[in-house]
């Protein structure tokens, strides 16, 4: 053997060893704690409970020592919960024992590993077998331990939880219960914590092998005499943030403690200097400035009280807040001329598929003034911070005609708000998340977080290279391989799991990291490793930045192309349609760009609600979750060449369009543009960062008489697109004498009557079969499991190209010799093929009269189920049998009509013929509509039509009352 290779096996060696007795000296540690810590009863017990939701979740689970990470994922066979369907609001946990046992207290630790609201509220405790509750009391929703105080019991062998109420989430359960024979101390739940914490945490191991890796002793003495550039770090000491998605993280997971400090490494364990104190409150991170001089961080005060941005000087003086309000305003960062970008959640907007307030990216001056909103995003903006270049680089979340888990990738865009441009990720499925970027100085790679999209804002470290391909896989390099991130085409990333965060780049060889709270100063080839502060009192120790004693070099101060006062207006060149869609779509058959405006969700509504996936309110049947307003059309040139406006601050996409109407492509992925803005664009699906090719002077400018204009609005209008207002009409004229009444041909019943949700059209033409599988419509379904077809961007591979019902308008819909039954007029196939082409929407708006209804839409009479199956069960049941509840099976849709609902199947089928019906049901069960059980069916939905008389759904009325975002109407003034 080679010296070297002797050297390595040595070190390995030693590294083995050092692992081995990491573990050695954990497991004497927590069988000391174990000795000294009451004794926990649980372990013991048989226990049973009245609903399991599968064998992943049984009871059992309940007492195995393991506390799964909130939000983490990774509760199967590690906690209890119910069947949501049939135990949402309560449900019996039972705990026996074969011998009396005494018991002092109950801990009780929510099911936290999914959503927060997977917790109960409401308990009752019984002992042995008695009637009364011996305790009542309500649980909160929240992570972590929750003590049931009883009093003196006794001996007892048999105890019951009876919970009678949750928090309304899915399926509700408990992580883990312990039943214990002395109440615990305070310092012996932190001790339990802290056992259950690193049982539940997937990182379990490579903490110990994070310990055992040989420090490196160099880049020790190095950080420690100042070589690499500084002597002290600013570091943010706070509880590790626990929130059910990467972007909740500023409105959930508050826990009390810690403060703002500045570390100084030292021969011992270092000084940690106290700036802020924020035992009530929580400080989210922190942003040095370029000079060194000053700290901005995000303080949230209280519980009570919303992130508000601060600044404070690096030796403790000088603490001035510079925002206030009631809405969040956090993660900022300074920019290059002392202004500071930072996110806020002013501009009422919430995530669609949750309930949490969006917060976008703004700039305003040090003092707090002259407040300016720079992104149009109706969902998410992330962590932003400075490209060497004086561009912001930042996370953004979207779902233009998407699933809702990936893309949540990286952007560029101007300290004006100008030239927004996707940095990577736009097209990646794994990680789900991209966050937390930071240039490298002098180079244009960015170091950032790679996380999954629900859970907490930790994972894997990566540099990303978009140059090497704004998807690619080859653009990522993990620094934390034993971190899988998975593969940017497959899957959808929600399983990439890892301790790290807040990463910072000190130059192009070294970077600072919190792992579990401990700050790790690393290289990026993965050789070295310097311990640099350990978790303390209980918390961690996170957005670690250096205090350097020069000011860094300062990013470009980029001058604002944009006047002074301009309308609300911005200008697009397009110079090419057809790069990108070739051979696809052949030259010359793209006749118009179409401008399509996604609309935000203003109104909060609870998620217990959801519907068609997590739409609430809903908007459609798992297709767009957004509702959807065309601004309108404009030209193309015979060159691919179009110069026109859009309106300003709004999230917009286009659409090409065909003589027809049809959409030839799509944007699956919304832009925006400042007031004055001009923006060129080289083609359709061509990549951003693509450098356009040279050719003779545009025909869209020859052809421009006064230059650009705005889009030729619709004929239906500028409003909100609602297929009842806009799409039925066209079918009341052309297609509803036929495809109407009892018997429709084929069962396509073309009528505009309202279900339970819809109209009964839509239901055939877009809900109807599979869902995504429509046979009428090719429609892109956003329901989480369909990630993949993020990744299908072949030009006429979705909407109207690829519908049934596109083909049957413009042929006519001819019979069996060829001759056209319908004429559609343009005006009316344009409204179809809209339709379609948009994602198949059906609300105009995303608000909602009934917000404490399923999908804060449907429409079902009280007492509509109940009267059925008394009817079903007298005469009925001896045809169609009963399941095994018990139920009645009488055929039903999915749906169920509520206009006319005598025209529902289950009316009509058991209907004589002589009366009106089908009589599909073989002999009349009803001889005439007179029958008393006929007309106790009917009779339950007029409750439910005076109340819609008196407060209409949204699409029975002649108005919509959200015609989407306005406009930002103050132009954005730039420094010099």
């Amino acid at each position: 053997m080679r010296l070297l290779d002797k050297n390595l096996f040595r070190k390995d060696m030693r590294w083995r060893v050092q692992i081995i007795l990491s573990l050695s000296l954990v497991m004497l540690c927590n069988t000391c704690w174990a000795k000294a810590l009451p004794e926990n009863l649980s372990l013991t017990a048989r226990i049973s409970a009245n609903s399991e939701y599968s064998k992943d979740y049984k009871a059992q689970f309940v007492a195995d020592g393991y506390i799964p990470v909130a939000g983490g994922k990774n509760d199967p066979g590690h906690a209890w919960c119910v069947q949501g369907t049939t135990h949402k609001n309560g449900a019996d946990l039972t705990f026996e024992w074969d011998k009396p046992v005494e018991v002092a207290e109950i801990i009780y630790y929510g099911r936290t590993g999914w959503f927060l609201n997977e917790c109960w509220k409401d308990y009752e405790i019984y002992l042995d077998a008695e009637t009364k509750p011996l305790a009542k009391g309500r649980l909160e929703m929240s992570h972590g331990p929750q003590r049931i105080g009883l009093p003196e019991l006794g001996r007892v062998r048999k105890i019951s939880l009876r919970f009678t109420s949750s928090y309304g989430g899915f399926n509700p359960g408990a992580s883990e219960i312990q039943i214990f024979s002395a109440s615990p101390t305070a310092e012996d739940l932190k001790r339990i914590n802290k056992i259950a914490r690193l049982r539940g945490d997937p990182f379990y191991k490579t903490d110990f092998e994070m310990e055992a890796r040989p420090q490196s002793q160099r880049l020790a003495e190095d950080f420690g005499n100042g070589k690499l550039g500084f002597r002290s770090l600013v570091v943010v000491q706070r509880h590790a943030i626990k929130p059910s998605h990467v972007y909740t993280y500023h409105n959930e997971g508050f826990e009390p403690g810690g403060g703002l400090y500045v570390f100084t490494p030292d021969q011992e364990e270092g000084k940690l200097r106290e700036l802020i104190a924020a035992p009530e409150g929580q400080i989210l991170d922190c942003d040095v400035s370029h000079d060194g001089t000053e700290i901005l961080f995000s303080w949230r005060k209280s519980k009570d009280e919303f992130y508000q941005l601060y600044r404070i000087n690096v030796d403790g003086t000088g603490l001035r807040q510079i925002t206030d309000g009631g809405s969040y305003n956090f993660n900022g960062c300074w920019l290059p001329d002392g202004d500071i970008a930072f996110l806020s959640t002013r501009k009422p907007a919430f995530a669609y598929c949750w309930t949490s307030p969006v917060g976008v990216l703004y700039r305003m001056a040090r003092n707090g003034k002259n407040v300016r909103r720079i992104s149009a995003n109706y969902l998410n903006d992330f962590t932003p911070s400075l490209m060497n270049d004086g561009r912001i680089i930042y996370g953004r979340w979207e779902y233009v005609d998407r699933p809702a888990i990936p893309i949540q990738s990286l952007w560029t865009i101007c300290p004006d708000g100008t030239n927004l441009g996707v940095y990577y990720g736009n097209r990646v499925l794994s990680p789900a998340t991209f966050i937390e970027p930071r240039a490298i100085p002098g180079d244009t790679r960015v170091l950032c977080t790679m996380t999954a999209h629900n859970g907490p804002c930790r994972g894997a470290i990566g540099i990303i290279d978009p140059s090497l391909g704004v998807n690619a896989q080859e653009a990522i390099l993990n620094l934390t391989p034993e971190v899988d991130i998975g593969h940017v085409d497959r899957g959808s990333g929600n399983n990439v799991r890892g301790p790290y965060e807040s990463p910072y780049p000190l130059d192009q060889k070294h970077f600072l990291v919190s792992r579990n709270g401990t700050i790790l100063l690393r290289d990026y080839e993965g050789t070295k490793q310097v311990v640099v502060l350990r978790e303390k009192d209980g918390m961690g120790f996170y957005n670690v930045q250096p205090i350097r004693p020069r000011p860094r070099p300062r990013p470009t101060v980029l001058p604002s192309l944009l006047p002074e006062k301009a309308e609300n207006w911005a200008t697009v060149i397009l110079q090419d349609v057809y790069n990108g869609l070739e051979p696809h779509v052949k030259r010359g058959d793209v006749k118009q760009i179409c401008v399509v405006q996604e609309i935000e969700k203003s109104k909060m509504a609870e998620t217990q609600y959801r519907a068609f996936g997590f739409q609430f309110p809903v908007v459609s049947c798992g297709a767009t979750y957004a509702p959807k307003k065309v601004w309108g059309y404009v030209p193309v040139a015979e060159d691919g060449s179009a110069y026109f406006k859009v309106p300003a601050g709004l999230p917009l996409y286009f659409i090409a369009i065909d003589q027809h109407g049809q959409a030839v492509q799509r944007m699956r992925s919304f832009t925006h543009f400042m007031p004055g803005e001009v923006r060129g664009c080289i083609g359709c699906h061509e990549p951003r960062n693509k450098s356009p090719r040279r050719q003779n002077r545009l025909m869209a400018f020859q052809q421009s008489d006064g230059g650009p204009q705005p889009p030729t609005i619709p004929e239906w209008g500028l409003r909100g697109f609602s297929y009842s207002h806009i799409v039925q009409p066209v079918l009341d004229r052309h297609c509803v004498s036929c495809h109407g009444g009892t018997t429709p041909p084929n069962g396509i019943d073309l009528s505009g009557d309202e279900t339970d949700f819809f109209n009964i059209s839509y239901e055939i033409l877009a809900r109807q079969g599979r869902p995504g599988e429509n046979p009428y419509t090719k429609w892109i379904p956003t329901f989480n499991g369909m990630e993949e077809n993020i990744l299908e961007v072949t030009p006429k591979s979705w909407g109207s190209p690829a519908s049934k019902l596109a083909e049957v308008v413009l042929s006519g819909h001819p019979d069996k010799y060829g001759k056209p039954r319908v004429n559609v007029d343009e005006a009316g196939r344009r409204r179809i093929l809209a339709w379609i082409d948009l994602n198949v929407p059906y609300y105009g708006t995303s608000l909602s009269n009934y917000y404490e209804h399923k999908g804060c839409r449907q429409m079902v009479p009280p007492d509509f189920d109940k009267v059925l199956q008394r009817v079903a069960k007298a005469r009925c049941a001896s045809c169609h049998g009963r399941d095994d509840k018990g139920i009645v099976k009488i055929p039903r849709k999915v749906w169920l009509r509520i206009t006319n609902p005598e025209l529902n199947a289950f009316l009509l089928a058991p209907l004589a013929q002589s009366a009106g019906g089908t009589q599909t049901c073989g002999e009349a069960v009803f001889a005439s509509k007179e029958d008393p059980d006929y007309q106790a069916i009917l009779k339950t939905f007029e409750p439910l039509r005076e109340m819609l008389m008196e407060r209409p759904r949204m699409d029975m009325i002649g108005r919509e009352q959200a015609d989407g975002a306005q406009p930002i109407r103050k132009p954005i003034a730039m420094r010099p």
